[in-house]
């Protein structure tokens, strides 16, 4: 078996993780925990520096300006998109996509991982690429139709015309998920019947991920479609934080010949200037990476500097949010954001902005075939 990282840290990060989505699970329909406690601890302190981890490898790296300027520019067209289509009245079709895009985004993930998986340990046949693909679309995708079709707060938020066929669609999804998952068991057992490879941290991975999104989507509680946003997504920002982290160690222990490309050698242990060397080195290294990358060499040289980032980050972007989401939501007694005031949705769309950039380098930047230097800092 290869994992992305090790087996003890895959394990925790990228499967065992998801418990972290049963525990809100748990502590929200118990009643332990409020729910605008929960949104915005989790909005500020979790996934708006998971965002953040984006842009630390993107907009914070010099050598990525090289070579993606056009990418990264024109992305932030996506802070005009929201308020462009709010100021023609089209602020309710908006708002539904981008609902639409943000599910979406964590189930490409959840496939991102899965191909990782599938490349660190060969897994690659056409006809398992196609059943592991077509699982991931019916089995993540049902139970979000069905929450839909079941819950009038989330059908308040789909346009009039698309309500009628709500309940078709989530009928023909139920069939091709059992469908196809009948089909991809059958396929895993004849695996091991011809004794070829199986491939367990996919396994693993897909056995934490789907249940819980058809547990989460499919249980009863108040204000389900807000709470569900930190239920089903604190499991996809832990994973999305340590992929982040393992990727950016290329800026802490990247090799560079302009100052040497090591420490600088200096007496033997125990010496005299053996220390002062030691840290001369380790400063000329370290002036070699913020020469290359830029500020993503001071960002990722220690953890603490990511975490403390990420939350200033989410102070600045999650925080006005969350403000106008809270005062939105009074002023409208609901929770429509198309139904609040004009100004209010303005501010919401532009901020929705930032989850597009992200969403949107997300689907670029990891590209292992494409682009050998992700390649290389995975691993792969």
């Amino acid at each position: 078996m290869r994992w992305i990282i090790s087996a003890r840290e895959d394990l925790i990060w990228f499967v065992g993780s998801v418990a972290s989505s049963y525990a809100l699970l748990i502590l929200y329909v118990t009643g332990i925990l409020p729910l605008i406690p929960m949104v915005v601890g989790w909005a500020i302190l979790i996934d708006a520096p998971h965002v953040f981890g984006t842009f630390s490898r993107t907009y914070f790296d010099r050598t990525e300006w090289a070579s993606r300027r056009r990418l990264m520019l024109g992305s932030l067209l996506f802070f005009v998109v929201g308020p462009l289509m709010v100021l023609l009245g089209l602020g309710f079709t908006f708002f539904f996509l981008a609902a639409l895009w943000a599910y979406y985004h964590l189930v490409k993930q959840h496939y991102g991982f899965m191909v990782l998986y599938k490349k660190k340990n060969n897994d690659l046949a056409p006809l398992d690429n196609a059943l592991d693909r077509w699982l991931l679309l019916f089995a993540f995708n049902y139970p979000f139709v069905a929450f839909i079709a079941g819950d009038p707060s989330a059908m308040a938020r789909v346009p009039p015309l698309l309500r009628s066929g709500v309940n078709t669609v989530t009928m023909l999804l139920l069939a091709g998920t059992i469908a196809v998952g009948g089909f991809w068991l059958v396929r895993q057992v004849q695996r091991a019947w011809l004794r070829e490879y199986l491939n367990l941290p996919k396994y693993l991975l897909l056995a934490a991920a789907i249940p819980m999104h058809w547990i989460a989507l499919l249980t009863p509680m108040p204000n389900k479609p807000i709470a569900l946003v930190a239920i089903l997504t604190i499991y996809h920002n832990l994973q999305y934080h340590r992929l982040i982290w393992f990727h950016n160690q290329k800026y802490a222990n990247a090799r560079m010949g302009s100052r040497g490309s090591s420490p600088t050698p200096g007496p033997p242990t125990g010496q005299p200037g053996w220390g002062g060397a030691v840290r001369e080195g380790v400063i000329d290294h370290y002036l070699d990476l913020r020469e290359k990358y830029g500020p993503a060499a001071l960002i990722s040289r220690r953890l603490l500097y990511y975490i403390a980032f990420g939350i200033l980050f989410g102070l600045l972007y999650q925080g006005p949010r969350q403000v106008l989401g809270y005062f939105g939501l009074k002023a409208s007694h609901g929770d429509v954001t198309a139904q609040l005031p004009i100004p209010i949705q303005l501010g919401v769309a532009v901020l929705w902005g930032v989850a597009f950039i992200h969403y949107y380098l997300d689907s670029k930047i990891w590209r292992v075939r494409r682009d050998p230097s992700v390649g290389k800092a995975l691993k792969m």
